[in-house]
C-alpha cells in the first residue's frame, strides 16, 4: 500500500531494458577506473613491502569513493525524481493518472521509490569497490555501512525535493533549475553559516543548541558528514545527542526533512494539479459551451493580433510562456542564490586588499557550474518539451527551415536564461573594478564564459534532438558537463595527493582514465549520427580540459598562483569552439537524420 502499483510496474519493468544493465556495468567500471587511477597516483609500479602502505591507500580510496559516490547521488537523485512526474505533466498524462483511483500517497510514494531504484541498483553495484577498501584495511564494514546509510538518506531526501518541486511547478525546467537551484542554497547556507574546515562562517564562535559549529556542519552538510565517519567518535555529540554519532544524526534529519518534503508533495498533489485548479475537461452540456464561447467573442473587444516575427520559432520562444506560466519564479531563485555565493566572497575577503586566484576561483566556479547546468536544461527542454506536447511534428511538416529552428532555439533559450549569463558576467565586471583582477584575465574569463554556455546550449539541443525522452536527455546532457568538469577535478585531485613523481609517474592511468572517458562521451554524443568530428571532440574536450584546468592552479601551491591564464583561455577556445560546430553543423545541414525523421545510410 505504500508503493503502490507505480512502483511494482517499475521494479517489474526496469530489468527489461538494456540500458539498465549498461548503466549498471558501466558505473561499476567508471569506478573501477578511479580505483586503478588512485593506486597509480599514490604506489604506482613501486613494490610495496609495508601493510601500512596498503592501509593508506585504503583509507585514501575508501574517502574517495565516498565522496564520488555521494556528490553523483546528490546531483542525480532530485533530477531523476522530478522529471519522473513533469515529463508526465510535459506529455499531458499526469492529469489521467490523477483521475484514477490511486491516492496521494500512491502517486508520489511510487513516483519517488520507483525514480531512485536504479540509484538503488548503482549503490548495489559499487559495494563491492567499498568492500575492497575493507580488505586493503583501510576501512570496516561498519564504516562502509555508515557511509551507504548516509548516501542513502541524501538521495532520499534530494529526490523528495525534486518530487515536491515536480507537483508544484507545470513545466520540466522549472522543477529540473529550481532543484538544482534549492540544493546550492542549502549547501551555501551551511557553508556560510557554519564555515568549513578553513573559515568559521557567519555565526563565529556562536553554538547553537550549546553544539558546535563542527558538529553542526556535520550534522547538515553530507560532505563533513561523509568526513567524519573516518575520524574519531565525536564525545561533544555522544554527550548531547542520544544517536551518539554524526553520521546517524544526519541520516535522523535527512529522513526527517525528506518525510516533511514528501508529506507536502502528497497532501497538496490534488490541490496543485491541474494546474491553476481548473478542471482538466469541461463538464458542461454542447450547448451551453457553445453558447458561452459565443458570449465570450461578442464581448471581446477587436484589435489587431500580435505580429509574428520572421523566426517564428524565436517568436514563440521570446513572446510566449513557453516553459510555463510564472518562469520568474526560477530567475528570483537564482538571483538569491547568485547574492549568497557573492556575499560569502565578500565576507571572506573584505578586509584583504587582494584576493588569490583560488579564492576567486571559490566563487566564480559555482556560480558558472550553476548557470552552464541550468542554460543546458534549458536548451534540453527547448525540444523535448515540443515532442512531449505533440508539437515537435507539427512544426517539422511546416516551412520552417532547420536553420530557423536550430537557430530559434538557441537565441530562444539565451533570451530566456540571460540573467543566468548576465550575472556572472556583471560579478567578472566587478573583480575587474576592485581590482582583484585585470584586463587580460577579464577578458579571458568573460570570453570563456560566453564560449562554455554555447557549448552547454548546443549539447543540451544535440542531446534533446539524440534522446526522445525527456529524463534521458537531461541525464545525459548534464552528465556530459559533470564528467568533462567534476571528472577532471578529480583527476587533478589524484596528481596533487600523489606522493612523488607527479604527473610523470601517473601518465599511464592518466591516460587510461581519459581514453574511458573519451569513448563513453563518443558512445553519448554520436548515438543517432556517428561522425569523425564528434570524435575528435571526445577526445580534445577531456585533455584539454584537464590541461586549461591544470594550468590555472599551476604555480606556487601555497599562494595558488597559477600560471598564465592565456593558455587555459586558448585550450577552452579550440575544444569547445570545435565542439560547438561539431553538433551545430550536422544539426543543421542533417536535420532529418538529427531529429529521426530518417537514418544516416538513407542518404
Amino acid at each position: 500500500m505504500l508503493v503502490g502499483p507505480i512502483f511494482v510496474r517499475e521494479a517489474k519493468t526496469a530489468p527489461r531494458r538494456i540500458r539498465h544493465y549498461i548503466a549498471r556495468a558501466a558505473y561499476g567500471a567508471g569506478l573501477f577506473v578511479l580505483l586503478w587511477t588512485a593506486w597509480q597516483a599514490m604506489v604506482g609500479f613501486q613494490r610495496v613491502e609495508s601493510a601500512g602502505d596498503v592501509a593508506r591507500f585504503g583509507i585514501m580510496l575508501f574517502r574517495f569513493l565516498s565522496v564520488v559516490q555521494l556528490a553523483l547521488a546528490l546531483v542525480f537523485a532530485p533530477i531523476v525524481a522530478g522529471a519522473a512526474i513533469s515529463a508526465e505533466k510535459d506529455r499531458r498524462t499526469f492529469d489521467l493518472l490523477l483521475m484514477t483511483d490511486l491516492t496521494n500517497l500512491e502517486i508520489v510514494m511510487g513516483k519517488l521509490l520507483s525514480s531512485l531504484l536504479q540509484m538503488g541498483v548503482l549503490l548495489a553495484a559499487a559495494a563491492p569497490l567499498f568492500a575492497l577498501c575493507v580488505l586493503l584495511g583501510g576501512a570496516s564494514f561498519e564504516q562502509v555501512g555508515r557511509i551507504f546509510a548516509v548516501t542513502t538518506a541524501t538521495a532520499l531526501v534530494g529526490g523528495s525535493l525534486g518530487i515536491l518541486i515536480a507537483a508544484w511547478r507545470d513545466k520540466t525546467f522549472q522543477t529540473v533549475a529550481l532543484t538544482v537551484l534549492l540544493i546550492v542554497l542549502y549547501l551555501v547556507i551551511i557553508v556560510g553559516l557554519f564555515g568549513d574546515k578553513e573559515t568559521t562562517g557567519l555565526l563565529g564562535e556562536l553554538q547553537p543548541l550549546g553544539i558546535s559549529r563542527g558538529v553542526w556542519r556535520g550534522i547538515l552538510n553530507p560532505f563533513e558528514t561523509v568526513g567524519a565517519v573516518l575520524g574519531p567518535p565525536d564525545a561533544e555529540l555522544t554527550r548531547k545527542l542520544p544517536l551518539g554519532k554524526v553520521e546517524w544524526a544526519f541520516v535522523a534529519s535527512m529522513l526527517g526533512l525528506a518525510a516533511a518534503l514528501a508529506g507536502t508533495a502528497i497532501a497538496r498533489l490534488r490541490v496543485w494539479n491541474p494546474s491553476g485548479g481548473k478542471p482538466t475537461f469541461a463538464r458542461e452540456a454542447v450547448e451551453a459551451i457553445e453558447r458561452r464561447m459565443f458570449k465570450e467573442a461578442r464581448q471581446k473587444p477587436t484589435g489587431e493580433s500580435r505580429p509574428i516575427w520572421d523566426n517564428p520559432v524565436l517568436w514563440r520562444e521570446m513572446r510566449t510562456r513557453a516553459y510555463g506560466r510564472k518562469p520568474i519564479v526560477v530567475k528570483m531563485a537564482y538571483v538569491l542564490v547568485f547574492a549568497a555565493i557573492c556575499l560569502m566572497f565578500y565576507f571572506g575577503n573584505v578586509d584583504s586588499s587582494s584576493a588569490r586566484r583560488i579564492d576567486i576561483a571559490k566563487t566564480v566556479v559555482p556560480i558558472i557550474v550553476t548557470s552552464l547546468i541550468l542554460v543546458n536544461v534549458q536548451a534540453v527542454t527547448a525540444i523535448t518539451s515540443e515532442r512531449d506536447g505533440r508539437a515537435l511534428d507539427l512544426l517539422l511538416v511546416t516551412d520552417l527551415s532547420p536553420k530557423e529552428f536550430i537557430f530559434g532555439k538557441i537565441w530562444g533559450v539565451l533570451y530566456n536564461t540571460k540573467e543566468m549569463v548576465l550575472l556572472p558576467l556583471a560579478l567578472c565586471l566587478y573583480l575587474l573594478a576592485v581590482g582583484f583582477i585585470g584586463w587580460e584575465v577579464w577578458f579571458y574569463i568573460v570570453s570563456g564564459i560566453l564560449i562554455l554556455v554555447t557549448f552547454s546550449i548546443t549539447l543540451g539541443l544535440h542531446a534533446s534532438l539524440a534522446y526522445e525522452q525527456t529524463r534521458a536527455a537531461v541525464v545525459t546532457s548534464l552528465g556530459t558537463i559533470v564528467f568533462l568538469f567534476i571528472g577532471v577535478l578529480i583527476c587533478i585531485f589524484l596528481i596533487l595527493v600523489s606522493g612523488s613523481g607527479g604527473f610523470a609517474a601517473q601518465a599511464v592511468s592518466f591516460v587510461v582514465f581519459i581514453f574511458v572517458g573519451a569513448v563513453g562521451m563518443y558512445a553519448v554524443l554520436a548515438v543517432r549520427n556517428p561522425s569523425s568530428a564528434l570524435a575528435l571532440v571526445a577526445a580534445l574536450c577531456p585533455s584539454l580540459t584537464f590541461y586549461a584546468i591544470a594550468h590555472f592552479l599551476k604555480g606556487d601551491p601555497g599562494s595558488m598562483r597559477g600560471g598564465d591564464p592565456l593558455g587555459s583561455f586558448l585550450a577552452i577556445a579550440v575544444c569547445y569552439g570545435f565542439a560547438v560546430l561539431a553538433m551545430l553543423v550536422p544539426a543543421v545541414s542533417e536535420f532529418d537524420v538529427a531529429t529521426g525523421r530518417t537514418v544516416a545510410h538513407e542518404g
